[in-house]
């Protein structure tokens, strides 16, 4: 990588400059400023980044822009993804305390949410240390934007032997009208000692500019706990998308991930899971649909450290019109980390000749007593399956269209929310009808 003068380079110097007001101490933002101060982004020649095109981003100037009133009517269409749960709604990155549920009776169960500006000096403690051990091998320019130029965040913390029945639905709105838009969420999650928590994140736009997104999650699970993640990114096609995430996961935890990546111009999801204990567990899930230009990018990285741990990735991509899709999936087995047990797998389906997948599964193995696999799979739609439904007096296009269906919800079948999978298989549905029309 190499220093590059460009113009959100040049915005975020003049952000520096400000030095406006943030929370967190300089153990932690010193070592974020100092990185952006070397305005040094990842190119094509980067192994980790070369199918990331970064061009519109490093073009982008953001400024102030006008911005679209924000309703009830509009939250209440969000909130149909998960009516029983308790809702947090962030407008254009700021906390809306209108949109959002009062939280007197999560704290009386053992769950306080909070925004750093809010934290006593134990909790502010908890956090700084949560974010410093959340060391990325991917430690791209991206994280230290959100750290270095946020000027709060949110502190989700689940006292011990918590098994919480109420999900969390975090709503991230874009209503930016004007000009280019930029967030920079930050979220810190402690699940104390066997507790467990779902939670629900959704990104979505409200207006039609062009958004730079580039959130941050650090996710610590003590002994025993559990954490059900789901992501939902349903936002314009303008959008860039950039988010890091970093779980630790003790002994005995365990972590599920669930993407869903329906919308954007470009999304990046980077996620690491590091086991610190034995006995722990993980699943990573997710589907990717992309059509006309969009480029949706998934990286997964897989750190077992410590013996008798499991993961199980399986990861889907349905690409049409000019679509790319990316899927970049690292599993590290370290000496110790004997008796592991991991899986990855990448399916992906083509339905346009313009359309294009890059999958890279990868296994590096240094224990001896392992039971590990990998695999992708690249094609279009089975020619004798649509030639079979035909047969049988259905429709090329409804035929297509029950194909990839199907494709997409041996994955979303997994959500254990019901509402949640009925949500996102109605706007899988809804994008795929599209998609089938167009390329039939």
């Amino acid at each position: 990588m190499a220093q590059q003068t460009n113009n959100f380079s040049n915005w975020i110097s003049q952000q520096i400059e400000a030095d406006t007001t943030f929370t967190l101490s300089d153990a932690v933002r010193s070592p974020s400023r100092s990185r952006l101060a070397e305005g040094i982004f990842p190119t094509r020649k980067d192994e980790e980044w070369r199918y990331t095109p970064l061009g519109q981003i490093l073009e982008s100037s953001p400024d102030m822009d006008s911005r679209s009133a924000v309703t009830p009517e509009f939250i209440n269409k969000l909130k149909d993804a998960m009516p029983q749960a308790h809702t947090l709604v962030f407008i254009n990155g700021q906390y809306s305390e209108n949109f959002s549920d009062n939280q007197t009776h999560l704290e009386n169960a053992g769950l306080r949410i909070s925004r750093f500006s809010q934290l006593n000096s134990t909790q502010l403690q908890m956090v700084e240390e949560t974010i410093l051990n959340a060391a990325l091998t991917d430690d791209n320019i991206f994280q230290h934007i959100t750290l270095g130029l946020a000027q709060n965040g949110l502190f989700i913390e689940l006292a011990q032997n918590v098994d919480t029945q109420t999900t969390l639905h975090i709503i991230h709105i874009s209503s930016a009208q004007g000009d280019t838009s930029f967030t920079n969420p930050v979220q810190v999650v402690r699940c104390g000692e066997n507790s467990h928590l779902k939670m629900v994140e959704q990104f979505t736009s409200l207006g039609q500019a062009a958004v730079i997104t580039v959130p941050a999650s650090y996710i610590q699970m003590d002994k025993g706990a559990g954490l059900v993640h789901y992501k939902i990114g349903i936002e314009n096609n303008e959008t860039n998308h950039v988010s890091n995430t970093s779980v630790r996961v003790a002994e005995s935890g365990t972590y599920q991930s669930h993407q869903y990546l329906l919308g954007s111009k470009l999304t990046r999801s980077n996620l690491e899971v590091s086991f610190t204990g034995p006995d722990g567990h993980a699943v990573l899930r997710g589907i990717y649909l992309g059509d006309e230009n969009q480029h949706l990018d998934m990286r997964t990285y897989m750190d077992h450290a410590h013996p008798h741990c499991s993961s199980d990735q399986h990861f889907r991509g349905i690409l049409n019109g000019h679509a790319r899709g990316v899927f970049n999936g690292m599993v590290l087995v370290r000496k110790d980390a004997q008796k592991t047990d991991a899986q990855q797998t990448n399916k992906n389906l083509l339905l346009s000749r313009d359309a294009r997948v890059d999958t890279k599964p990868q296994l590096e193995i240094f224990a001896d007593d392992v039971k590990c696999a990998h695999g992708a799979t690249i094609g279009e739609l089975d020619p004798d399956a649509l030639f079979y439904l035909q047969s049988r007096g259905i429709g090329k296009k409804d035929a297509a269209l029950m194909l990839t269906r199907a494709f997409a919800a041996e994955i979303s079948q997994e959500i254990e929310l019901i509402s949640l999978q009925d949500y996102l298989q109605d706007k899988i549905a809804a994008s795929l009808n599209e998609i089938v029309n167009a390329s039939i």
